[in-house]
């Protein structure tokens, strides 16, 4: 029995469909479900998932705020093995970063595709974007740690984020090689971040 049948057992109709949707997403690695798989694979009606889902786009909502609570997880896993604020711990949620665009590649992309409500993204950003509060928390423990309290650990995480989303979309191309083919995504990344933390730190003995 799938996860979204033994939710739906436990009366939890509207999770199950979430459940079902992100199971048929991780086996066909594709966004194009309809709702009556995501129905049969819940073990409801085609009509059921119209209680709560006005449509298929309704759902892929749900499932990307669900992608996006599991990266969440994922960060506060990553960073619990090391010292706040260390090095180490930052490269590693970059290395987490990665492995997650790769091993749900199709979630990956619903995350940060538009979906026609990016304003209402920006006014729940905090809420839903765990996992990045805790790379900025990294970043400002490591720049506290190195001298310069005043950085602007926010726009500093922001970088890195944008970095490894580079680097993770590249790759997920098949672009990241076009132009050296000796270069290997986790190792591109360690390097940039470390000369972006670099950057922050010496800008404090200035």
């Amino acid at each position: 029995m799938s996860q979204a049948r033994c939710n739906y057992h436990h009366g939890d109709l509207r999770n199950a469909l979430i459940v079902a949707a992100a199971e048929l997403i991780e086996r066909d690695g594709t966004l194009d479900f309809s709702m009556a798989e995501a129905a049969t694979r819940a073990g409801v009606s085609a009509a059921a998932p119209y209680r709560h889902f006005a449509d298929r786009e309704e759902l892929r909502r749900a499932v990307r705020e669900l992608a996006i609570l599991g990266l969440g997880y994922a960060a506060d896993e990553t960073v619990s093995k090391y010292p706040k604020g260390s090095l180490e711990g930052i490269l590693a949620m970059g290395h987490m970063y990665l492995a997650y665009a790769r091993e749900k590649h199709a979630f990956f992309s619903l995350m940060w595709e538009d979906r026609g409500d990016i304003e209402e993204r920006r006014e729940r950003v905090t809420e839903q974007y765990g996992g990045f509060m805790v790379l900025v928390d990294m970043v400002q423990a490591f720049c506290d740690s190195h001298g310069n309290a005043e950085v602007n650990s926010l726009h500093l995480a922001t970088q890195i984020w944008s970095m490894g989303h580079g680097v993770a979309t590249l790759e997920a191309n098949q672009l990241i090689d076009l132009f050296d083919r000796s270069i290997k995504p986790e190792a591109l990344l360690d390097q940039s971040v470390r000369t972006m933390l670099a950057g922050a730190v010496s800008t404090s003995a200035d």
